[in-house]
């Protein structure tokens, strides 16, 4: 669904989630300080906007109480989290989210009232960190501290046997969200995507399962490749 999204402070993270949003369909807002960056950022939003966002007049007149949410996505400075939070939460945006770089941060924002909290850098780390600790594992995304999406190579014990008989969802309590499947010949090195897998796909021997679960039920899952 369409939404209306404001990402304030356009460092290189807040910029590449700008644009993302942006292609994704959404009407999107980029705000801040620094006027050649928001020249740069005006083909890849729907309004950028120069202004101080501790400017509490500036920042309430571009109508954020409007939005559906609106992201604090620059945790350099701690005063400018505060006051920009602050001045948000007088606004009355409904959905306020807040990038943090420290603990002190977190513990200010949540004495603030603010709910929504994330660090992309230390969702990275803990992702790489999974990969290096499994040998079956290719890729890891942390969604939420409970939950995650991984790509994992095929155990053994499932080659040439359907979804249904692999019972994925009844003994480890994962979801297959797709299969990569390499090419049947040497010279294709191309994976290609099978769709949602259905109960009667079965396994190739090459197959990369994309699985979604909490941590424990993936690694869980990790332990009978070790």
């Amino acid at each position: 669904m369409k939404k209306k999204i404001a990402v304030i402070g356009l460092g290189e993270f807040g910029f590449a989630l700008m644009r993302c949003l942006n292609e994704d369909g959404h009407e999107v807002m980029a705000i801040d300080k620094n006027i050649e960056v928001i020249e740069d950022a005006a083909d890849h939003c729907t309004t950028a906007v120069c202004l101080d966002s501790t400017d509490e007049k500036a920042l309430r007149s571009q109508g954020l109480d409007d939005m559906d949410s609106v992201i604090l996505a620059s945790a350099e400075e701690l005063e400018t989290i505060i006051v920009t939070t602050d001045i948000l939460k007088q606004i009355g945006v409904k959905d306020i989210i807040v990038r943090y770089r420290t603990n002190l941060h977190i513990r200010i924002l949540e004495m603030m009232g603010i709910k929504r909290l994330f660090n992309p850098e230390d969702k990275a780390a803990r992702s790489m960190a999974e990969e290096f600790s499994h040998k079956g594992m290719r890729m890891s995304t942390i969604i939420t501290d409970e939950y995650r999406i991984a790509e994992v190579v095929l155990p053994k014990i499932f080659h040439g046997k359907t979804l249904g008989e692999s019972k994925l969802k009844e003994n480890y309590n994962l979801n297959i969200v797709t299969i990569l499947r390499k090419g049947s010949s040497d010279s294709s090195k191309k994976e290609k995507i099978i769709g949602i897998p259905r109960a009667g796909t079965v396994f190739s021997e090459n197959d990369t399962l994309v699985i979604f679960g909490t941590h424990n039920d993936i690694d869980r899952f990790l332990e009978i490749m070790e």
